[in-house]
C-alpha cells in the first residue's frame, strides 16, 4: 500500500532494515508510529506538521503504510522481535540503535541544525534513549507505554538503560528540554511511570496532563495526536497539537 503524498526508502543499520515515508520541507520531525501501526489516523498527524513547514520521516516498523488498526497481532509478533524489549525494565530496545542511526542520517542530509522526534505509545518513551545522539534536539513522548507490565515495579519501569539514562540526564543538565502528553485516564500509561520521568527530569520535563472526560462519547483517552484526536478548536487535542508544533518551532525553526 502506497502513501501518495511520501517518498519511501529503504533505510539499514547494523542488520535492521525498515523503509521511511518522508514528505514536506523543513526541518525534519521523525514520527514514530504506535502499536496499532502506520494507520491513516498516524499519517493524518504526519501531514499535519508537514502542513506546518516540516519535513516528517515516517519509520515503518511493523505493519503496512495506512493500515487498518490490529494491535494484538502486532503485539505478539513485536513479544518475539529481537527488536523491541516489550516487557523488560530500564534497558533500550536495540530499535532505538537504528533511530539513532536514521537521526545522523537525516541530519546530515538535510544540514538541520537538529531533528524532532516523537514516540507514541508502544514508542513512547523511545525519545528519551535516542537523546544520546546529539542530533535529537525537540524529543516528545506521548503516552509512553512500555514496558508492558501490571506490578508496581513495571508502572514505575522506564525503557532505557543506566548508562544511556545517565547521558540523557548531562544533556538535560546542559539544557536540554523534553515535552510529554497523556490522557489522565490513560489505562496503558500509568501514572507512576510518569512520576518517575518528572522526578528525574526536573522541571526540564514539561508535562501535558489531558483530561479524559473532555473526550466526546465512545471517543478513548490514549492516542493524543492520532486516534484519539479531536479535530476542534479549544478541545484538549488540539490545543496539545498547538504547544507540540510550538515546540518544534522553538527547537528546529528559532
Amino acid at each position: 500500500m502506497k502513501l501518495p503524498n511520501f517518498t519511501p526508502t529503504d533505510f539499514t543499520h547494523d542488520g535492521i532494515s525498515h523503509t521511511i515515508y518522508s514528505a514536506g520541507e523543513g526541518p525534519p520531525i521523525i514520527i514514530i508510529h504506535e502499536l496499532p501501526g502506520m494507520t491513516k489516523e498516524c499519517v493524518d498527524f504526519a501531514e499535519r506538521l508537514v502542513a506546518q513547514g516540516f519535513r516528517v520521516h515516517l519509520p515503518l516498523l511493523f505493519g503496512r503504510p495506512n493500515q487498518k488498526p490490529a494491535p494484538i497481532r502486532f503485539l505478539f509478533k513485536l513479544c518475539i522481535s529481537r527488536e523491541f524489549y516489550i516487557f523488560q525494565q530500564n534497558k533500550t530496545s536495540p530499535i532505538v540503535d537504528w533511530l539513532r542511526a536514521l537521526v545522523r542520517q537525516i541530519q546530515a542530509q538535510s544540514e538541520a541544525k537538529g531533528v524532532g522526534v516523537i514516540g507514541m505509545c508502544l514508542t513512547g518513551g523511545f525519545a528519551i534513549p535516542m537523546m544520546v545522539e546529539p542530533g535529537v534536539v525537540a524529543p516528545v513522548l506521548s503516552q509512553p507505554s512500555m514496558p508492558l507490565g501490571m506490578s508496581r515495579k513495571a508502572k514505575s519501569a522506564l525503557d532505557i538503560g543506566p548508562a544511556d539514562l545517565d547521558i540523557v540526564k548531562k544533556r538535560v543538565e546542559a539544557g536540554q528540554q523534553i515535552l510529554a502528553f497523556r490522557f489522565d485516564k490513560d489505562p496503558f500509561c500509568p501514572a507512576e511511570r510518569i512520576k518517575v520521568y518528572k522526578e528525574t527530569f526536573g522541571e526540564a520535563f514539561e508535562y501535558h496532563e489531558l483530561p479524559a472526560a473532555k473526550q466526546p462519547p465512545g471517543v478513548g483517552c490514549h492516542s493524543v495526536f492520532t486516534a484519539h484526536f479531536v479535530d476542534q478548536d479549544g478541545h484538549p487535542t488540539k490545543n496539545a497539537l498547538g504547544r507540540l508544533i510550538e515546540f518544534y518551532k522553538e527547537k528546529l525553526m528559532g
